[in-house]
């Protein structure tokens, strides 16, 4: 999805299966987790298939560029700002059926992605009032938003925080951001990558795994010292050092190995 979203998402060219396999040997992925991967995400319906000859091309599908983009702008484009209007929590709450299991997966990734946290099975929350009609609109699947409600609400109580708490870790999540600083904040942070392209996709979809557990919180809800704000700067500094090798040696694999 890094790959998809970082390097396909204006074009969205068709790339073979070796394409696929060539940028993620960069990082270590072995050609049968590639293949596997690929045949997964095409199962899911982030994948479109199609053949020539024995050849297989892949491309985003229409669910997947949607996902793609929504992280994208999560990644490059999010604004920090706190979440509107104070004290105000949007509750989603869906349950559902076993023949709706794609739309399920769908839904509960782009929650993810949208700082949704599970507070109890099939009750999703997130500050301020959001509007999730995009998020339903992007489920392939007929009648969806009959199995999910959606409203604001207001607590009535006074431990907010501990309702938060109940729903996200916010601990063990402050650690996770203070690893990545250990991890990129040195000369050589990622010695496994061949290139720069590798470099660039190990740290997008390190830091996309870090914004996808975190809540869009206001200040007052946040341990103090939270080191967020410092490991966005250094993604931004490292991607803009990496990007320009990085796009010249997917540009040359593209021309390789896509559909013409």
């Amino acid at each position: 999805m890094t790959m998809l979203g970082r390097y396909c998402l204006e074009e969205n060219p068709e790339i073979a299966t070796a394409g696929y396999i060539e940028v993620l040997a960069r990082i270590g992925v072995s050609a049968h987790a590639t293949r596997l991967t690929v045949s997964r995400m095409t199962e899911r319906g982030l994948l479109d298939r199609s053949r020539r000859g024995r050849a297989a091309y892949f491309r985003a599908s229409e669910v997947g560029l949607r996902v793609v983009r929504v992280q994208q702008q999560r990644t490059f484009h999010d604004t920090g700002e706190e979440p509107q209007p104070p004290g105000a929590w949007t509750v989603l709450c869906f349950s559902l059926p076993e023949t709706h299991r794609k739309e399920r997966h769908l839904l509960r990734r782009s929650l993810a992605w949208e700082s949704f946290g599970l507070l109890r099975d099939g009750v999703w929350l997130a500050p301020g009032e959001r509007d999730v009609s995009a998020i339903l609109a992007q489920l392939p699947g007929a009648g969806v938003d009959q199995h999910v409600e959606v409203f604001t609400a207001y607590p009535k109580f006074d431990d907010v925080q501990g309702m938060i708490s109940r729903t996200w870790h916010l601990d063990e999540l402050a650690a996770r951001y203070d690893r990545f600083l250990r991890s990129w904040d040195v000369p050589d942070p990622v010695p496994e990558a061949l290139d720069d392209l590798g470099r660039d996709v190990i740290l997008a979809s390190a830091w996309r795994q870090l914004l996808r557990e975190t809540p869009r919180l206001p200040a007052e809800h946040l341990p103090g010292d939270w080191p967020a704000a410092r490991c966005h700067e250094l993604f931004r500094t490292l991607h803009e050092s990496y990007r320009p090798d990085a796009d010249r040696i997917f540009a040359g694999i593209l021309a390789e190995h896509r559909m013409s």
